[in-house]
């Protein structure tokens, strides 16, 4: 494993001295960064697009990562109306369903990932997508009382659909984002995953409380069948060749549009090198590999850790705010519940504008401070403030809200410090282990994935 980039960084000009090279001038931005990794002078080169482009592909990813955890996470407040449907004595039984989506997005990527290398990343996101779509109608149309076990499959299924977009949309970012632009990019991904952990039970309490329960899936039916339509209409793969041998690839890229959109979604592999069956599953076993590296133990325990707090904050605390007040509960309705949870909206809005503002600025500059080489580490300053500041304070708070029954607004306040905390911990986190594994940004998101989502589910099983 290596934690080293080799390239220069620093002012505009600045060069390699240790490179026989040096002769040739490393190209620089506009603001005097220097360019890591160097872009070719080819304008289908993903690291020369537009920013518009590399933006409206970047919301794309986003978007499907979003839908991924807003679907999954659907029906987390529906649980007392889905009893009565399926004749659940127990409405906690319904979580099952949630952990079955829970765990087909943690398990999803790990195979996503090889059939990317083979069909193309975008390919693999578009039929995702469309597994995603096809298993929502299926949940939704499960109204008969002895159709629980084929909701829970359901759901499974949209999970192994749905959790391909962040593990493959770290690889997209790697191919258009120099290194000091990547820290914005990967907290949008990850955010906007984590977003939808908090956005799918918001409006599923707001369904339950006024309408019939499948809603909770027809609206983000309709959020994947726009993205559907956005990918096979602007988003292209980022693969690009930078080897000897790279041109001939590139050469088979069609240029119309309609002969374009052919090959992305339905030959990628005549647009991308072909690999052997053995390379798929070598591809398949490094993800392994990497999960069982100590920086990724270490740093998958604290992701498995925080996405703990995180399931805490989100799913365990509606039992808390429904329970009677005679149970010392808050006597919430599911609109109330509801209500109540924009404070980790806010939360999530906070650390989006904090890893906007700090998870680039203060790995650069420190760089700087130290002579302009690069190193992964200093990704991880970032995490002072949130992490052991902010989430102790969040996490006294809340115990000792729900202890001492105090006010629900000491207990939103406790909420929005941890929201903000524990989502502004993540991005930061894989993002530094993706660094640490250069050239393996997929399989290094999925098994960070993995880490975080098997905490959901034990906590679902238990609770």
């Amino acid at each position: 494993m290596s934690t080293e980039l080799t390239d220069s960084f620093g002012k505009p000009g600045q060069r390699n001295q240790s490179d026989d090279s040096a002769e040739v001038p490393l190209k620089t931005s506009s603001t005097g960064f220097t360019l890591i990794p160097q872009p070719s002078d080819d304008v289908k080169d993903p690291l020369n697009w537009s920013l518009l482009k590399k933006f409206n592909t970047l919301f794309i990813w986003c978007l499907g990562s979003f839908v991924t955890t807003a679907s999954g996470l659907g029906n987390a407040l529906g649980y007392f109306v889905q009893a009565k449907v399926y004749n659940k004595p127990d409405p906690i039984s319904l979580s099952y369903s949630v952990v079955a989506a829970t765990a087909g997005i943690a398990i999803g990527p790990l195979f996503a990932v090889p059939l990317a290398r083979q069909y193309g990343r975008t390919c693999i996101f578009f039929w995702s997508l469309v597994g995603l779509l096809v298993t929502g109608i299926w949940s939704a149309s499960m109204t008969r009382s002895n159709q629980y076990g084929a909701f829970v499959v359901a759901r499974l299924f949209g999970g192994l659909f749905g959790g391909t977009a962040p593990a493959l949309g770290a690889d997209t970012i790697v191919d258009m984002f120099f290194l000091h632009q990547r820290g914005k990019a990967f907290t949008a991904l990850n955010l906007s995953f984590l977003a939808g952990v908090v956005v799918g039970p918001t409006l599923s309490g707001f369904i339950v409380g006024s309408t019939n329960w499948t809603v909770q899936f027809w609206w983000s039916n309709g959020l994947e069948g726009l993205i559907i339509i956005l990918t096979l209409v602007l988003l292209e793969d980022t693969y690009y060749d930078r080897t000897s041998g790279g041109d001939e690839c590139r050469s088979r890229w069609p240029e119309s549009f309609i002969a374009n959109r052919v090959a992305t979604f339905f030959g990628g592999a005549d647009v991308i090198p072909a690999i052997s069956m053995a390379d798929t599953l070598q591809i398949f076993c490094k993800s392994i590999l990497i999960g069982i590296c100590p920086v990724t133990l270490l740093c998958g325990g604290l992701v498995l850790v925080d996405f703990g707090f995180a399931a805490f904050f989100n799913i365990i605390l509606t039992v808390f705010l429904q329970n009677p007040v005679t149970m010392r509960g808050y006597g919430f309705t599911p609109a109330q519940n509801a209500e109540f949870l924009f404070c980790l909206w806010f939360g999530v809005i906070a650390a989006q504008l904090y890893g906007h503002f700090a998870n680039d600025r203060i790995p650069v500059w420190i760089c700087y401070r130290n002579g302009g080489i690069w190193e992964p580490e200093y990704r991880l300053h970032t995490l002072w403030l949130p992490g052991l500041v902010i989430l102790p304070v969040a996490l006294g708070l809340y115990g000792a809200s729900l202890q001492y029954h105090l006010h629900y607004m000491v207990l939103a306040l406790a909420c929005f410090l941890g929201g903000f905390a524990t989502n502004a911990i993540v991005p930061v986190t894989v993002t530094y282990v993706i660094e640490c594994f250069k050239g393996h940004a997929s399989e290094t998101a999925a098994i960070m994935g993995v880490s975080g989502d098997k905490t959901v589910v034990v906590q679902e099983l238990i609770g």
